[in-house]
């Protein structure tokens, strides 16, 4: 049996028919063509890499580690750690263990080489319980004490590395201050007001 072309011209209905189911075959073919071949080609899908923990790593050593694996970093952030030497990575995205394609950048927190400063907070005439939370607050950390004659039992002096500090001074973050506390027994001064009963 021998089939004749002839029955579905392009003005019959069997030729409008059969052109749509040409044009329909065909762009089926090109779609899956672009799906199952092209696209994964291109985004290399099914070729993902497993990103390594670069946290507490100095950032000199990035370049070769994250070139082996076909990886980029970029610094997104710098903070500061009193808990880690300068120009290490303190936090990474996306996380170890993740999986990217080829080529994807890693971006990086790293630690700043300076502690920022800050101020110090006005301690003269505090407790001592006050002055420790005053300089938690303002992130530092209490050192020596050092008690000196007077007549109460509060901060007199703030030091840092041997040397007076006035309030508002700025030290580096995390930085250790000493304080110079009174005792609570020496004299009153002379010029006290209502010390005597009457």
């Amino acid at each position: 049996m021998r089939f004749d072309f002839l029955k579905f011209k392009r003005d019959t209905l069997g030729g409008m028919l059969l052109q749509l189911l040409l044009a329909f075959s065909s762009l089926v073919v090109v779609a899956l063509l672009f799906f199952n071949v092209y696209l994964p080609e291109t985004t290399l899908h099914d070729r993902s890499l497993t990103v390594p923990n670069v946290e507490g790593m100095a950032i000199s050593q990035l370049d070769e580690l994250l070139g082996k694996r076909a990886l980029r970093y970029g610094v997104n952030d710098s903070t500061y750690s009193s808990a880690h030497p300068p120009l290490t990575v303190l936090r990474q995205y996306p996380p170890a263990g993740s999986k990217v394609k080829a080529g994807r950048m890693i971006l990086i927190s790293i630690n700043r080489v300076d502690a920022p400063t800050v101020p110090v907070p006005n301690l003269v005439d505090a407790s001592v319980v006050n002055a420790d939370a005053l300089l938690s607050g303002n992130e530092l950390k209490r050192g020596r004490i050092e008690y000196v004659s007077g007549p109460f039992r509060v901060v007199k002096e703030v030091k840092y590395r041997g040397r007076t500090l006035a309030a508002g001074e700025r030290v580096p973050k995390g930085s250790t201050v000493d304080l110079v506390v009174m005792d609570g027994e020496g004299e009153l001064p002379e010029d006290s007001v209502g010390l005597e009963n009457e």
